[in-house]
């Protein structure tokens, strides 16, 4: 029944946009909000009313290392092909949309637990769609072609940490790690307040995925889209067994996890696709079925773990 409210609310958003309540690219402003406001608060609450252990450690190192993988297939996947097809594959496949689809998605369900698991897995898993793919995109680009002046600016370490430093989900995940790791309590007006910010949290993540939702098929697209999906469905599924079977978390946070491994392509990975002057269209069709696909596989595992 959750699944079904949050599927709603991605149809409202969609809805909204296609009748012209909402222009196509208002969905920036409500993402503003998500990423400035919303999704920190509910990082904070979350973190807030969990028992830290050391172990959950572990889970940035091995989102981290799922993402290198995926960044490695993308670089096999694209070796032979154009520079279109490397700015595809090498900035879509790695990353997940933890923040802004998986907590929203599993907040309501799974509650705290769900929240920190996500929130974990986020730390590392954010610095592949936060500068990493483009650095490796732009390599192997310039490599291959020798292109002149395909960079707009200077790529090095600094620019990798800025983008990460000017993620306020990011920077609350860092925050309250080290808080909880010093058991250090939040003032009440803190607690109540961001307890508050959070439970709008699920409604306007889900609202602004339908705004940004576009599903123009086109058959020159299906052939790489599908490749990349199933790369990510692959890799997703040997990773949920890792994470069932020898993560060294609470069962709880591993069936969390279980669920998140299968988040859609991160919504970063479009800004960079564009910033690039890669193939949106295609970028924006392969966003929106991991996100189907997504919903799909995250509401069965839900029902059944």
């Amino acid at each position: 029944m959750q699944s079904m409210v949050l599927l709603t609310m991605i149809i409202l958003g969609y809805l909204y946009k296609r009748v012209g309540i909402y222009r196509k690219d208002d969905y920036r402003v409500i993402t503003k909000t998500v990423m400035y406001a919303t999704l920190p608060c509910t990082i904070i609450n979350g973190f807030s009313r969990f028992e830290w252990s050391s172990t959950l450690l572990c889970i940035p190192v091995f989102a981290l290392a799922v993402n290198i993988i995926l960044q490695f297939i993308s670089y096999i996947l694209s070796r032979n092909g154009d520079r279109e097809d490397k700015i595809f594959y090498m900035l879509n496949t790695p990353g997940f949309s933890t923040g802004t689809f998986a907590i929203p998605f599993i907040q309501n369900v799974l509650g705290t637990e769900g929240i920190v698991a996500a929130c974990m897995f986020d730390v590392f898993g954010t610095i592949m769609p936060s500068g990493v793919s483009y650095v490796c995109a732009t390599t192997a680009i310039e490599k291959k072609n020798r292109e002149k002046g395909e960079q707009k600016e200077r790529i090095h370490m600094g620019f990798i940490v800025k983008k990460l430093l000017s993620s306020p989900p990011f920077v609350a995940n860092l925050c309250m790690i080290v808080i909880k790791m010093n058991s250090i309590a939040l003032p009440e007006f803190i607690s109540r307040f961001v307890a508050k910010v959070a439970d709008a949290n699920s409604f306007i993540c889900m609202f602004m995925i339908g705004m940004m939702f576009e599903l123009k098929i086109q058959k020159k697209y299906m052939a790489k889209v599908l490749r990349l999906l199933a790369v990510r469905l692959l890799i997703s599924t040997l990773a949920a067994g890792f994470i069932l079977c020898l993560l060294p978390v609470d069962l709880t946070l591993r069936k969390a996890l279980t669920v998140v491994i299968y988040s859609p392509i991160a919504s970063m990975s479009l800004v960079y696709t564009d910033r690039m002057e890669g193939d949106t269209e295609l970028a924006g069709f392969a966003n929106s079925l991991t996100i189907i696909a997504s919903m799909v596989i995250m509401t069965a595992l839900m029902a059944v773990l």
